[in-house]
């Protein structure tokens, strides 16, 4: 791989920072190393959107030392867009140092590591890069699950704090996955989800850890009954941009009512979800407003996908548009009718924020924070949640009311600058002292006095 840390133009997106303004802000002593788990620009999808927005909230406070990114050396093999020119840009000048993606048999075999972790092993001149091109950094933020075993060893490497951001209880989430799955692909998954439950687990004792940064209230709340480490609750940074921009781009229904789905097609819980609606909430719809239209937008649509459209009327898909947002600002009411998964739904917060009446169902809205019937209605009975996608139609008044109660709730919620100094206060006081040797060498790393010695 070329070296990523050259500089080049910024053309990276603006983001808020807690005092409304692009500019950075006032600067913290603090300085992080953030470890995301894949390239995440272009941000199509949910967690590239998260990503991409803490990374540039951290850069607007002064808060990045150094970006470590595991990326594929063949990304179109595994049908990634990635962009590092573009991530390099946005952080400049910050260096982007690149880990390898490691696929295939070698990284499921792992007894120790669940597959998604194996993936993703530090490099033996990682630390080594990060001390000569971070050498201020005070913390690391490892951003997801994924990349746990990287943010492990760097801090017991470089004798740093460490926080864990957490976008899904993972344990369930992949037994979601996995039932979505058909045989024999389901059995490995399956299995899969075991040793990530397992993992999980395993994380709420380890020592190297200062504390898990949940994006999710509710799944907060479960963890912090059984971890060991802290646990806090820190929202959603992936609406950053989209706060300022929603209050500008003003909302212009169409003529037909529209109904729209916003989300990645190629994801198994959206395809459940598209399946659920397509087959046992829409023709319900229709029978009481036979001329809606329904409009699923989104990137790399499954052939589930396409078959759920294919079989009702009034349905089309939109697929890989430059700006989602178009059809948000169109739509007469959204639908989130998630039935699988766990975490924040980043959907849910494109809906809300951008002030269009929502329909969800109880686990799409929940570990967000907003309130049903104020914010959004919601409904788990396929009936019930025609009738409530019928009344928004039926009453625009009520409708456009509802959805600027939700963007005002959303906006309060996903405030960028409490959100960092959650991160803060949990670097600074959730635990003291270099991660435990103990727990470096149940990890697969030598002690410090090994590794001084080799």
């Amino acid at each position: 791989m070329s070296d990523p840390t050259r500089t080049a133009a910024t053309e990276g997106p603006e983001y808020l920072t807690r005092d409304g303004r692009g500019s950075a802000g006032s600067r913290a002593a603090q300085r992080w190393i953030v470890v995301a788990d894949s390239p995440f620009l272009p941000a199509s999808g949910g967690g590239d959107k998260e990503h991409a927005g803490f990374v540039a909230a951290a850069m607007g406070e002064g808060l990045l030392a150094a970006l470590v990114v595991p990326a594929d050396t063949d990304p179109q093999r595994y049908h990634r867009e990635d962009d590092i020119e573009a991530i390099i840009r946005m952080v400049q000048p910050h260096p982007v140092i690149l880990t390898p993606r490691i696929r295939g048999l070698r990284a499921g075999l792992q007894p120790a590591r669940p597959y998604v972790v194996g993936t993703r092993p530090p490099t033996r001149s990682l630390v080594g890069q990060l001390r000569s091109r971070a050498p201020d950094a005070t913390g690391i933020v490892v951003f997801s699950y994924k990349s746990h075993y990287l943010g492990a060893r760097l801090a017991h490497e470089l004798g740093l704090p460490a926080v864990l951001r957490m976008h899904n209880a993972e344990g369930r989430y992949h037994r979601a996955l996995a039932a979505s799955a058909t045989a024999p692909r389901s059995w490995a998954m399956w299995v899969e989800a075991l040793r990530v439950g397992v993992d999980e687990r395993r994380l709420g004792r380890a020592s190297w850890l200062r504390g898990f940064a949940d994006i999710s209230v509710t799944d907060a709340r479960a963890r912090a009954r059984h971890s060991r480490v802290p646990v806090r609750h820190v929202p959603a940074f992936a609406l950053g941009p989209a706060q300022g921009s929603a209050a500008s781009a003003p909302r212009v229904p169409a003529p037909r009512p529209t109904v729209v789905f916003l989300g990645a097609l190629d994801v198994a819980t959206n395809v459940e979800a598209v399946e659920w609606f397509a087959t046992r909430v829409w023709p319900a719809i229709l029978r009481d407003h036979p001329e809606a239209l329904w409009q699923v937008v989104g990137r790399r649509p499954s052939e589930r996908i396409l078959r759920a459209i294919g079989a009702v009327a009034n349905a089309e898909l939109r697929r890989d548009v430059p700006d989602p947002g178009e059809y948000l600002r169109a739509a007469h009411v959204a639908v989130n009718p998630a039935v699988s998964g766990s975490g924040v739904n980043i959907k849910l917060l494109d809906y809300l924020v951008s002030a269009v009446p929502t329909v969800s169902t109880a686990l799409g809205m929940q570990g967000l924070g907003v309130s049903a019937d104020d914010h959004l209605l919601v409904a788990d009975d396929p009936l019930a949640f025609a009738a409530a996608v019928s009344d928004l139609l039926e009453d625009p008044a009520q409708a456009q009311a509802m959805g600027s109660r939700g963007q005002a709730a959303t906006r309060d919620l996903l405030d960028v600058g409490r959100a960092l100094d959650t991160l803060k206060d949990m670097l600074d006081t959730a635990g003291s002292g270099d991660p435990a040797d103990e727990t470096a060498g149940r990890a697969g790393f030598p002690s410090r006095a090994e590794a001084a010695a080799s």
